[in-house]
């Protein structure tokens, strides 16, 4: 009897468990479109991140198969992320719209909020080492539109504000701002809601509009909160990120076998590997510099290695949609150049295959020089088999 008895415990306590994960799951918000192509989440889990003010990339949850959004919020500080830039960290009620335009504001005021380290934050979701898509919250209210976001702030702090925006030219109220918020330390959740109110001007013909905003705290699973994805990268951007993300990259033998020594009038002085150029955290790389005899010319380069790493790609397709943005493809030249004249260095920037780049300066020699002695290196060797 006693073990009939502890056989219906056991059996009831699981079914407890199951209710209890069952409801859990119902209780996590959920992506409202589908997205087909490398957004579909129903063949993998999406990794939602962002990144911190020191460039430094934190997960803060997944979008999983069956749509449902797990938040993995982390903790930090972020007083020390700022001081560690250093880095002014953003003021506190411009982060809610309240600033110079606000009616009878000084904004060279003290507040108690100027020591609040805080910031805005999106989810983006990271595929290929790349962030393709943003997942935004919003409400579908035709009445009443609300936009939403995280917010990171390093106390517990209560804020209550008012702000009544004036057009400088009419002195007329265009917005009147609302704050009522009670903070937790790390993070919440942020409501903004904005209605537009018709308004008659002193009696005549004239409507104009005033926009009341109101700024409180809610909850992600929230029933009002449409979760949505969207995309901000290009499919052709995408597909070469999964090339990049799925190759083997190069070895340090490999490039230093390739390094030529000579380089039509000018000697190898320095072959280095690892060594990341300025701006960049990509250290797949090498180092070069070639000098002539009298140390006259020199050419100073790096060839990058783009494999597993296609978001440093974006610096030089960004310098080659700028310059040759309007031109016809009969007047684009295969690489980018121009003279510095902090430096008083030609800066010439190159890219193999959507893969490799080379970014190069060179002293006493200008462009077409500079590119003759690039395409003498033949770079697109380093990718032969």
């Amino acid at each position: 009897m006693n073990t009939k008895i502890f056989i219906l415990f056991l059996v009831s306590l699981l079914h407890f468990q199951l209710c209890k994960a069952q409801q859990s799951q119902s209780t996590l918000p959920k992506v409202e479109n589908h997205l087909n192509g490398e957004l579909d989440y129903t063949h993998e889990a999406l990794d939602l991140v962002q990144r911190q003010v020191n460039g430094e990339q934190i997960i803060l949850g997944k979008i999983k198969k069956d749509g449902t959004i797990q938040f993995n919020l982390q903790e930090f500080n972020i007083k020390a992320l700022y001081d560690s830039i250093p880095l002014q960290h953003q003021d506190f009620h411009q982060l809610f719209k309240i600033d110079s335009s606000c009616k009878d504001r000084d904004v060279f005021a003290d507040t108690s909020f100027d020591d609040v380290y805080s910031q805005k934050y999106k989810l983006l979701v990271k595929k290929y080492g790349m962030n393709i898509a943003i997942l935004e919250p919003a409400s579908n209210n035709n009445i009443n539109s609300s936009n939403y976001f995280w917010f990171y702030i390093d106390r517990a702090i209560s804020f209550k504000e008012k702000c009544s925006k004036v057009n400088n030219r009419t002195g007329d109220i265009y917005a009147n701002i609302n704050a009522d918020i009670q903070f937790e330390k790390g993070w919440n959740f942020i409501e903004e809601t904005i209605e537009i109110v018709n308004t008659d001007s002193k009696g005549d013909s004239l409507v104009t509009q005033l926009s009341k905003i109101q700024f409180t705290k809610t909850l992600p699973i929230n029933k009002k909160v449409k979760w949505s994805l969207r995309q901000i990268q290009e499919d052709k951007k995408i597909q070469t990120a999964k090339r990049l993300y799925n190759v083997t990259p190069l070895t340090k033998e490999q490039f230093e076998k390739w390094a030529p020594n000579k380089l039509s009038d000018l000697r190898v002085t320095t072959k280095e590997h690892g060594n990341t150029p300025k701006g960049q955290k990509n250290k797949n790389n090498i180092h070069l510099t070639y000098t002539n005899k009298t140390q006259e010319r020199e050419i100073d380069l790096y060839v990058v290695d783009c494999a597993m790493n296609p978001n440093d790609l974006e610096m030089i397709n960004f310098a080659y949609a700028m310059q040759n943005n309007g031109k016809d493809e009969k007047d684009m030249k295969p690489y980018v150049a121009k003279y510095s004249e902090q430096t008083k260095a030609t800066q010439l920037l190159f890219k193999v295959e959507d893969r490799l780049f080379v970014n190069a300066s060179g002293v006493n020699i200008n462009a077409e020089e500079l590119w003759d002695y690039i395409k003498n290196l033949k770079v697109e060797n380093l990718l032969k088999k």
